[in-house]
């Protein structure tokens, strides 16, 4: 039973995770077998921060039919 707002860890505001960039990545890459997750994880199909805004500019730019 809950004791009141706020009380819950799942309440609590979590850390900013920062920025993902290629040192990441490897870091994801190299621990990989010892974490439980997403196969994209795994095999490194992640996007960086400036690729992830880079595709968002172009899609957001593409003219609607």
């Amino acid at each position: 039973m809950r004791k009141g707002r706020g009380t819950d860890p799942l309440d609590k505001k979590m850390p900013d995770r920062g920025p993902i960039t290629k040192e990441v990545i490897n870091c994801i890459l190299n621990e990989a077998s010892r974490f439980r997750g997403g196969v994209r994880l795994s095999i490194g199909r992640i996007w960086t921060n400036k690729e992830y805004d880079e595709r968002r500019k172009r899609i957001l730019n593409t003219p609607l039919p």
